[in-house]
């Protein structure tokens, strides 16, 4: 039984009844790709400002208070 709206009767497909590659699927694919490289390249200039991958900007030891100055810091 044959089903109406077939561009023509052939099995194989040719260069004039042969359907694009392309449809909304394909497309999402690549928003979505885009997307991602985009949020990768944010993420590395984020990363980069604050001193990069493993090194840390600025003081790294916290000045702890001195024991005459704890009772002062317990009241204030």
């Amino acid at each position: 039984m044959s089903q109406l709206g077939f561009e023509s009767d052939s099995p194989a497909p040719t260069v004039l009844t042969r359907r694009s590659a392309w449809n909304v699927y394909t497309a999402m694919l690549l928003v979505s790709l885009v997307a991602l490289l985009a949020a990768a390249l944010l993420l590395y200039l984020e990363i980069r400002e604050y001193g990069g991958f493993g090194n840390v900007k600025g003081p790294t030891a916290q000045v702890q208070p001195s024991a005459a100055a704890a009772p002062a810091l317990r009241w204030a």
